[in-house]
């Protein structure tokens, strides 16, 4: 099971850290509605299967999140597709105020499971903000 994690880790880490496979995202933007895909490759290196999944917990209904979810066998790797709207865009840009729950979860079947919670209001900003809106 150790050896398994190890692997695991070493295999998602440069994915989520931003190495050579980072994430791909896409950025559509209608006036003030943007809309952010982001499109991860989960490698499974190791012995177990794993559960990957990224959610959005805001209760703010100018955002719109579809969860991304894959389950990758041992040998294999999956593209997990997260997408999430923002229909007021301009009040999430350069705003501390406002945010947007996010929570990355990685289950190491049947085993271990952690769930990271992260603001993804940054996320929105940083790519309206690189696509010159």
């Amino acid at each position: 099971m150790i050896y398994s994690a190890y692997q695991e880790y070493n295999a998602i880490r440069p994915e989520l850290s931003g190495g050579p496979n980072q994430p791909v995202g896409l950025i559509t933007q209608n006036g003030n509605v943007a809309t952010v895909s982001l499109n991860f490759t989960i490698p499974n290196d190791g012995l177990y299967t794993i559960n990957v999944t990224l959610t959005c917990d805001n209760s703010n209904p100018s955002v719109v999140c579809q969860e991304g979810h894959v389950t990758v066998p041992p040998g294999g790797e999956q593209v997990l597709r997260f997408k999430m709207t923002v229909t007021d865009v301009q009040r999430y840009v350069g705003s501390s105020d406002l945010r947007i729950n996010g929570t990355l979860s990685l289950a190491l079947e049947p085993f271990i499971g952690i769930a990271i919670n992260t603001d993804l209001s940054s996320l929105a900003s940083s790519l309206v903000n690189n696509q010159g809106a």
